[in-house]
């Protein structure tokens, strides 16, 4: 019989959305998916910088994300080779800006 631990690791793989990075919780969420963007793999950035857009629906998290200075750390990802990363770069900052907290 299968460990009941190896259990509970493989129903948690199952539930991981594979276009997401995984997130941290509290408030080391925000700075540690922007760490994640310093890989050069497009694929992992697309993934981290998806798992932002549902974090910035939370003002306190799209608060932290413009006051921890990590908008500046976009201007990079919007220079990106790779068409996804630029793209999902837009709809990041496209969240941001449209809430009173990114304007």
């Amino acid at each position: 019989p299968e460990h009941p631990q190896n259990q509970r690791e493989d129903s948690y793989l199952i539930l991981m959305d594979p276009n997401r990075a995984p997130v941290a919780f509290g408030r080391r969420a925000v700075p540690q998916l922007f760490e994640q963007l310093q890989v050069q793999d497009p694929a992992h950035k697309v993934r981290a910088l998806t798992s932002l857009c549902d974090l910035v629906h939370d003002p306190e998290r799209l608060y932290q994300t413009v006051t921890g200075g990590f908008l500046e750390q976009l201007q990079v990802q919007l220079q990106d080779e790779d068409d996804a990363v630029r793209s999902k770069t837009c709809e990041l900052l496209h969240l941001v800006m449209n809430h009173s907290i990114g304007r």
